[in-house]
């Protein structure tokens, strides 16, 4: 009587980073089951034993590329001390994570568009996400007098506008005829050096200080 064959115990980590270094190249739209299997050596059998459906291996994979910045985040929003630091620190980390990964993030945003379902479930879930750790950030900022009183959510897109929106501007018109090349060239390390983002981040923050107060 012969035995079953052992489980392959490294085919669930191999299909995962497959299905992300094709997802990086072709989008998630574009991601099927056979592809993913033939690119980790694994067969389809091992793919919905680990996973089950496609819908559920791609809500997975995103969650795998999400977190590690999105726990960053919430540890930085845990630290105890002058919230104005976290903050920044917390600013320039989700803008670097961008920066890194506008390529997929592009992709990511016509999956959406496409109505790629995994996709859009995460997307709707987005609120109480980052965003809700920043908002979070800031309202303690403005408690501790480290920022001027306003709607927090106005102020985080007068920060994301400029750190974030620069990021993903430039790699809208990279490769496009939208405008000169030596243009874009001379913009894109403006846009994308950690220095530059840091050098945007401190004059925003400067911007939303409190006003000082009046002399008597």
């Amino acid at each position: 009587m012969s035995s079953r064959p052992a489980a392959d115990p490294g085919a669930r980590e191999r299909l995962l980073q497959a299905g992300l270094a094709l997802a990086r190249e072709r989008g998630l739209k574009a991601l099927t089951v056979r592809a993913v299997a033939a690119e980790a050596g694994a067969n389809l059998g091992s793919f919905v034993h680990h996973f089950g459906t496609r819908d559920a291996f791609v809500a997975e994979l995103i969650e795998r590329w999400y977190a590690p910045m999105f726990g960053q985040l919430q540890d930085l929003a845990r630290r105890p001390g002058d919230p104005l630091p976290a903050l920044r620190e917390a600013l320039l980390e989700f803008v670097a994570w961008v920066a890194r990964h506008r390529d997929f993030l592009a992709l990511l945003l016509a999956d959406a568009a496409a109505g790629e379902p995994a996709v859009r479930r995460f997307v709707a879930t987005i609120e109480q996400r980052h965003p809700a750790v920043l908002l979070g950030l800031i309202a303690q900022a403005q408690d501790a007098g480290r920022l001027r009183r306003a709607e927090p959510l106005h102020q985080l897109m007068f920060l994301l506008a400029s750190l974030a929106l620069p990021v993903l501007v430039t790699r809208l018109m990279s490769g496009r005829e939208i405008a000169p090349p030596g243009f874009v060239s001379r913009l894109t390390p403006l846009a994308v050096a950690p220095e530059r983002i840091a050098e945007r981040l401190d004059w925003a923050l400067r911007g939303l200080a409190p006003d000082p107060e009046p002399r008597r």
